[in-house]
């Protein structure tokens, strides 16, 4: 009910003059910019996976598309004791998984806690590293947080080493999804549930026990799609939905909200008094060509995310200064991850443009794992690193920008800067421990058919697929959920 109450305010102009509810029924196709290799929240990475945890997750917490918070898998918005560092959780009774298991108190426990489990290796520890005993689950020593406490099959404590307002935002990241012990990637209790992976493409089906009501599509395919096959999906009428950097000709384009923001990070502690005139070097660069030639999508700034310094500036800004050579022709290593979404393409050109300032820059792609574990060990010299953030909000922005870039040494000191600072004056301390120069911000573009109704855009970039319903010539009559 809730769910139809809420559809019933995003019908289009035409439906709504026609008096057409919502419809249930049918099945929606979605293009993404590729195939989603990750389905384990706590593992995603790219927006593309992002968006498949839209489909099969739910969080503690949501954020609305104006950015407010509501309650999500809780029963309300968690609030903190006198102090800020006591949290009392509750979730909302008769939830269940994909599965039929029943949602409790200890899957969120063993949740948060494999965010920082060694063997999990997630990129996203820094959602429960505000939460005592933080650094003992990372280590190794015991396996689940100290600081959550199970009182019940509903009810939770979580006590924090330190104050943080921004908790329950930090909460509403998709990789902080509440997944069944012992499920497989791709297990929780969103909207969908995995029905089939036929090569590279996934095939989800409509979950009736999803909280807020079963989703109006009775199906979703998420499949990777480049421009040209993304358009030809559209002109056979295949396509309902892209997600993609560019927009699709004929279709509805709207811009989503930047959530990639790439940097260039210089050690400090490696180059020594090389590394000022090296970052004046790449803050003058012209951003704009490098942004179009990583093929980003639209380029804005991220202004809703991030405080400045860590913000990059919007690209129709001229660079803070010419950049000059710099002398002794001294030399370098270039850090880059492999694969597709590691800027290969992009560091080579920026070996181009530092040769042609005196610096003579090697590019060496290590794997994705590889590049975080020796960014957060400061094993580099010169790295060049693209964030989708999965995160709303300064605060939990900040720290996932800082155990991404640096490590949880690094978010462990932004999580004491935040403490004590606001969010602008933590930014510009973390910016300068990490020698982080911002060179450009980037989103998608969603393309949409003419008789998709219900898009609403989120902070972090994703679309809710259960919201979308289809034209009445596509569904069947609307129904009681």
């Amino acid at each position: 009910m809730r769910r139809l109450a809420a559809a019933l305010a995003l019908v289009s102009p035409l439906a709504a003059l026609a008096g057409l509810p919502p419809r249930y029924g049918g099945g929606l196709e979605l293009a993404l910019p590729e195939s989603p290799a990750e389905l384990d929240p706590a593992s995603i990475l790219t927006a593309s996976e992002l968006e498949a945890a839209r489909a099969l997750q739910a969080t503690l917490v949501e954020a609305e598309p104006g950015g407010s918070l509501r309650p999500g898998l809780l029963a309300a918005l968690p609030e903190p004791e006198p102090g800020g560092r006591v949290w009392r959780l509750r979730l909302r009774p008769g939830l269940r998984f994909h599965d039929g298991r029943p949602v409790t108190a200890a899957d969120v426990a063993a949740s948060l806690s494999r965010l920082l489990a060694p063997q999990t290796r997630s990129a996203h520890g820094w959602i429960a590293l505000p939460v005592s005993g933080a650094d003992e689950v990372r280590e190794g020593r015991v396996a689940l947080l100290p600081g959550v406490q199970v009182q019940g099959e509903l009810e939770l404590r979580i006590a924090l080493d330190a104050p943080f307002l921004d908790f329950p935002r930090a909460l509403a990241a998709l990789p902080a999804a509440v997944v069944p012990r012992g499920g497989a990637p791709g297990d929780g209790a969103g909207p969908f549930r995995l029905a089939s992976r036929d090569g590279e493409a996934l095939r989800l089906l409509a979950f009736d026990g999803y909280y807020r009501g079963r989703s109006y599509a009775d199906s979703l395919s998420l499949a990777g799609e480049d421009a040209r096959r993304a358009s030809r999906g559209f002109a056979r009428g295949e396509l309902e939905l892209a997600l993609r950097p560019e927009g699709v000709p004929g279709a509805e384009v709207r811009e989503l909200p930047p959530s990639t923001a790439t940097y260039a990070l210089v050690n400090a502690r490696r180059l020594g008094p090389l590394a000022q005139d090296l970052r004046g070097v790449l803050s003058g660069l012209n951003r704009a060509e490098l942004a179009h030639l990583a093929g980003r999508g639209p380029s804005t700034p991220l202004a809703a995310l991030l405080p400045q310094p860590l913000l990059p500036a919007p690209l129709a800004a001229p660079p803070a200064r010419v950049p000059g050579r710099i002398g002794g022709n001294p030399k370098l290593v270039l850090l880059v991850a492999s694969g597709p979404e590691g800027n290969r393409a992009l560091a080579d050109r920026l070996q181009v443009k530092l040769f042609d300032r005196g610096v003579r820059a090697a590019v060496e792609a290590v794997a994705p794992a590889a590049l975080l574990a020796r960014l957060a060990s400061g094993a580099y010299e010169v790295a060049l690193v693209s964030l989708t953030f999965t995160s709303s909000g300064a605060g939990p922005a900040l720290l996932e920008c800082a155990w991404t870039l640096g490590g949880p040494a690094a978010a462990r000191r932004a999580l004491a800067r935040l403490g004590s600072a606001d969010a602008a004056a933590a930014a510009a301390e973390v910016a300068e421990d990490l020698g982080a120069v911002p060179l450009f911000a980037s989103g998608l573009r969603a393309s949409s058919r003419k008789d998709l109704s219900g898009l609403e855009v989120l902070p972090d970039g994703t679309v809710d697929p259960g919201d979308l319903w289809l034209g009445p010539e596509r569904t069947s009559p609307e129904r009681p959920r």
